[in-house]
């Protein structure tokens, strides 16, 4: 008969399955989940690389750019919470929001990413 699991080995194998120690950059998250939206502008969302359709976004600051890909937005277009793949970490999801500005911001500028 197999020995029994001693019980703080059983309560942290509990905790952390399903739990991934992988930690996303910006771009992954992007090919992985932004890109369904942001390559052709589905929902209104603004089209990646694309200096026109993200100036009225930009225009917000990062602070809010961030709310709206972690927690959504639903008004003149529709953002739904981390892109829709709840998995995604809060630090994963505005590094996706840095990589998509970064891709469209006038080359010197810097990205506050506390704004």
């Amino acid at each position: 008969m197999p020995r029994p699991m001693p019980l703080p080995l059983l309560i942290l194998a509990v905790f952390t399955t399903g739990v991934s120690a992988r930690v996303l950059t910006g771009r992954q998250v992007f090919d992985q989940t932004c890109q369904t939206c942001h390559a052709r502008g589905i929902a209104g969302a603004p089209q990646f690389g694309n200096r026109g359709a993200w100036r009225t976004h930009l225009a917000k600051g990062m602070k809010v750019l961030y709310e709206h890909a972690i927690h959504g937005y639903y008004g003149y277009s529709f953002m739904p919470p981390k892109g829709g793949d709840e998995s995604l970490t809060d630090s994963e999801v505005r590094a996706a929001v840095r990589y998509m500005v970064a891709a469209v911001r006038p080359h010197g500028l810097a990205l506050d990413p506390h704004q």
